[in-house]
């Protein structure tokens, strides 16, 4: 019970401090607004990229061009909300460097928690909202049924996704603790992973299928829960309930992901180890 009570405690903490930087950050609402449709413009040449794709081609290894915008959607959503909670995270390569880290070591609070909230920006707003916007789209234009299974279900998926994105940026923070040229190579699986998302996954070869399934399991928070959502087959034969695993390969990940920040902080000896 003490546990969760200080969990409780840090959480608490902690939304008080992002309040604050937020209302901070809202004090110069044109810089804010000028980040955030900066943000919409260069996230929004993906689209026309697309749209030129289907120009020439009448679908996408049987997708049409609506049920890739869905897909594009769903993708940006997730992993929007994902940079946005992990934001903060992203700077503990920084603060390792600079020595700043070791004060989070000394204060009575999670340096999870800490670390999270050490610096919160809303600029990944703009990107949020295209994927709001391509996912309505979406929506609106697929010929499928929307039920209030599926509904509830997305909810599920886009938080399980959330989850699994602000994961892929811990594990950033957690190989700072032994190198500092590790930003790049994890990129390759953040980044990486949400354009991987916006496409089909069977169009990819097997070694990468493989590697975004059941390693990195980002297939099982946008591909296979569309083919739920959208009522179509599954061209890779995997098992019916596949469509409904985001959450527990979420959970998964994170508890794997939670265990490399502890192991990482117990063999933390300060900067220069």
């Amino acid at each position: 019970m003490g546990n969760i009570a200080d969990i409780r405690s840090d959480i608490g903490i902690a939304l008080r401090i992002a309040a604050l930087r937020l209302r901070g950050q809202m004090q110069y609402r044109s810089s804010f607004l000028m980040q955030i449709f900066g943000n919409f413009i260069v996230n929004f040449a993906e689209i026309i990229v697309l749209w030129s794709l289907f120009q020439n081609f009448e679908d996408l290894g049987g997708w049409t061009l609506e049920e890739v915008i869905f897909l594009h959607g769903l993708s940006m959503v997730m992993f929007s909300l994902g940079d946005t909670v992990a934001n903060g995270v992203q700077t503990v390569p920084e603060l390792i460097r600079d020595g700043n880290f070791d004060r989070t070591l000394v204060r009575p609070m999670s340096s999870y928690i800490q670390a999270m909230v050490n610096e919160v920006s809303l600029r990944h707003f703009g990107l949020l909202g295209q994927g709001l916007l391509l996912l309505g789209i979406g929506m609106a234009t697929v010929s499928t049924e929307w039920t209030v299974a599926k509904l509830l279900y997305m909810t599920v998926v886009i938080v399980s996704g959330l989850a699994l994105f602000a994961a892929l940026f811990t594990i950033e923070a957690i190989l700072s603790f032994w190198t500092v040229n590790s930003i790049e190579a994890v990129n390759a699986f953040t980044y990486g992973g949400s354009d991987l998302g916006q496409y089909p996954l069977h169009i990819f070869r097997q070694g990468m299928r493989f590697l975004f399934l059941w390693v990195i399991p980002v297939g099982f928070m946008t591909y296979y829960p569309s083919l739920y959502f959208l009522d179509k087959p599954d061209p890779l034969g995997l098992p019916a309930f596949a469509p409904f695993v985001a959450p527990v390969a979420a959970v998964i990940f994170c508890f794997v992901v939670g265990k490399g920040w502890t192991f990482a902080i117990r063999h933390y000896r300060s900067t220069g180890s």
